[in-house]
């Protein structure tokens, strides 16, 4: 059988293996050829239309954003992350199983059995069941667990989604620079080779010219191999031109996502106009820039994807509940039950996991915290890129203007060389030549700095994340800002008005503590003069103070008299704190004197010297609830009295357990709460012990160990 269930296993493998496809390096080497030329055929439809014979900025920045394959490529993985989101929001609903099985029979008689005894009968077949048998199962499990990281899950790739809508529009930003980049490039190579070619042409005699003048003795050898030179060097720029003209067409091509042909055109027009490009104080560029640009926006989605990883890590460190409801149906009429449901609960929890989440939880918690460093260290980066932009704009409008001026300078000589030379013939056509030359020259530097002045205006746009910068642009950021200002202002001023309270309660609170220890100073010799002092730390809101106060109003002591204003004090002062007015007031209102009796209040004070750390007044709290009848909670009080050493609760919890009051009735324990408190000296627990010996109460009856513990608890009392 092993053997057999082995040889199984192998064909199962081998059919696997086949049907999965192993491919060798040989095929993928043909799998390569083929798609090298499906790509190139498939390139090869990607031409200019007939109609676009001369291309404008604006068709490269549409041909661009259509064709270009990077941003195609980006676009699906946006359309990935959209389909992965809803994968993860389908990942929320619970688990469904349905079956349905069927069972048929024909019931024919199988044999037939007869009786041991000679007289019996035969007994028949049994047909006790149905011919036909239908059963069903619907099963449904949800799990906590899985619905709240598919929840977070789907939150996350929504995110991812945005942060690539993002990465898509910074990257469109980035294509359209190159495009205006590659764009004058073009168009300056093809002004640049219309001049030198028209120079060239009206210049076609100068070699002849030359050796004519040579060889008359006009000009020297020097100045002749001079002139030669510097027309051979014109024709090397111009096939230079010719190189770079091609060159810069096939790059523009592959940023347009066509076939990478090096013939194009494109409009030259923009070179024969000097834009005049207008732009607000650098600050307004930085707050635009912080606020436009994509990259900023992709690190705070990328801070709150990591949040959220935090949020999964700390779900997963609850115990993963799953809930099933099953429904079974079964058409068989012989069955007891035909159908029935069953509703379960169960809980995991991995309680060694724990350790790897908490390390989990505090990394992502630091990746986050890291994210708001980068996002502000690129907010650093992208100010000083606007900076350097605005600069390198300012700098080549200044390359520009010196280039033009000496285009013009020589434009204004070649006029007046050519102006004379046709009066007198007093200018050489070699010399008229040579300042064509030169013109030319400028000409060709004028329309290159041109080109760069408009890419220095791009790149501005592009270090701000905006397409342009006219007034409706500005005037919608200027207002984004300045709701962001006011909000900031408005948060600003309530930090403010916070520190400032702070500072003035500070501040009172020195005060008073300077005037309370004035107060005390003066109180045994001049209580007049602490009254006031006390008066005025009081009025700052010192709690002891108050207290202070008090306690010369209820005895008259350097003031009248008056145990309302008092009592008065006394409150206040447990409400803002003081440990012994929260004391003194609970007993005031316990007690009924100078204040009405209130038991509520006076549990209420209590309490709150309880929660400060004051022993004694959990002793009043048991108090207060036995007589209100609550033993048990009576009985928690006095233990906590007890174990913070309060002799008289160990006292009060012993008698609860001798009587069962709150608890049941435990002479062990009562006997041992007992002696606890006489190990103290107190004589009520003494004479409590010799009463249970006395009885025999959990212990045996001994009347001489009653009177010994008797007679310990009289010397206690005679002590007292």
């Amino acid at each position: 059988m092993r053997h057999g269930s082995h040889g199984i296993v192998l064909g199962v493998v081998a059919v696997l293996v086949l049907a999965g496809g192993c491919k060798t390096a040989d095929d993928y080497r043909k799998e390569r050829v083929k798609n090298a030329v499906e790509q190139f055929n498939q390139s090869k439809k990607t031409e200019l239309a007939k109609d676009k014979s001369v291309l404008t900025l604006h068709d490269c920045m549409a041909l661009a954003t259509k064709h270009n394959l990077d941003l195609k490529v980006q676009n699906l993985e946006k359309d990935a992350a959209r389909n992965i989101m809803m994968a993860e929001l389908l990942g929320m609903l619970p688990d469904l199983t349905i079956s349905n099985s069927f069972t048929g029979r024909s019931n024919d008689p199988g044999s037939s059995s007869k009786a041991v005894a000679s007289d019996g009968d035969t007994y028949g077949y049994s047909t006790s069941s149905d011919r036909n048998v239908n059963n069903l199962s619907v099963d449904l499990a949800f799990s906590l667990l899985d619905f709240g990281l598919a929840f977070f899950n789907t939150q996350q790739n929504h995110d991812r989604m945005l942060a690539k809508e993002k990465q898509i529009e910074r990257a469109a930003q980035n294509l359209s620079l190159e495009v205006v980049r590659v764009y004058f490039k073009v168009a300056a190579a093809q002004r640049a080779i219309k001049v030198t070619t028209k120079l060239l042409e009206d210049c076609k005699s100068r070699y002849e010219l030359i050796r004519k003048l040579a060889a008359q003795n006009k000009i020297t050898p020097f100045r002749a191999t001079d002139e030669t030179t510097r027309f051979l060097a014109m024709e090397k720029r111009l096939t230079n031109y010719t190189r770079g003209y091609e060159s810069a067409c096939v790059e523009l091509r592959s940023l347009l996502g066509v076939y990478p042909s090096s013939k194009i055109v494109v409009d030259e027009s923009p070179l024969d106009t000097v834009p005049e490009f207008d732009f607000p104080d650098i600050e307004l560029l930085e707050q635009m820039a912080i606020l436009k640009r994509p990259e900023l926006y992709e690190i705070d989605i990328q801070k709150h994807i990591n949040i959220l990883e935090c949020r999964k890590t700390l779900l997963m460190m609850l115990p993963n509940v799953r809930m099933y409801v099953d429904f079974v149906n079964n058409n068989n009429s012989f069955l007891y039950h035909q159908s029935w449901w069953e509703l379960a609960v169960r809980a995991a929890y991995n309680a060694l996991k724990t350790p790897q989440y908490i390390s989990r939880y505090m990394a992502y918690s630091d990746q986050a915290d890291l994210e708001e460093m980068r996002s502000f260290a690129q907010a650093i980066a992208v100010m000083s890129q606007v900076r350097i932009a605005k600069a390198d704009i300012v700098s080549s409008r200044e390359r520009f203007e010196i280039s033009r001026k000496e285009h013009e300078e020589y434009s204004k000589y070649l006029k007046a060389a050519l102006a004379t030379s046709r009066v007198d013939g007093s200018v050489s056509q070699l010399d008229i030549d040579h300042q064509r030359l030169r013109t030319a020259e400028t000409e060709i530097e004028r329309l290159m700095s041109l080109g760069a002045y408009y890419i220095a205006h791009y790149r501005l746009l592009n270090a701000i994340g905006v397409k342009n910068l006219d007034a409706k642009t500005q005037s919608e950021v200027k207002a984004e800002l300045a709701a962001a200002r006011e909000s900031a202002k408005a948060e600003l001023e309530k930090a403010r008005a916070e520190y400032a309270a702070k500072q003035t309660a500070a501040e009172d609170a020195r005060i008073a503590r300077i005037l309370v220890d004035d107060g005390l100073k003066l109180r045994k010799d001049k209580p007049e003069d602490a009254a006031v002092y006390f008066e005025r730390a009081a009025e700052k809101g010192n709690a002891t103070a108050m207290f202070c106060l008090g306690k010369m109003y209820l005895s008259g002591e350097g003031v009248d008299k008056d145990p309302k204003k008092a009592s008065e004090l006394f409150v206040k002062a447990a409400d803002n704190g003081n440990m012994e007015a929260m004391i003194l007031t609970a007993w005031l209102y316990y007690k009924g004197n100078i204040l009405p009796e209130d038991r509520e209040q006076a549990f209420k004070y209590y309490q709150m010297a309880a929660d400060n750390g004051d022993e004694k007044s959990l002793y009043w709290l048991g108090v207060i609830a036995y007589e209100d009848g609550d033993y048990k909670d009576a009985l928690e009080y006095f233990k906590k009295s007890a174990r913070g050493g309060e002799v008289a609760s160990m006292v009060w919890v012993g008698s609860l357990y001798r009587n069962g009051k709150g608890c049941e009735k435990d002479y062990g324990k009562a006997m041992d709460w007992y002696k606890r408190a006489a190990a103290k000296g107190n004589p009520e627990a003494m004479n409590n012990i010799s009463m249970m010996y006395a009885a025999g109460d959990g212990v045996p009856q001994d009347q001489k160990e009653a009177a010994e513990w008797f007679k310990k608890a009289e010397a206690a009392f005679a002590k007292r």
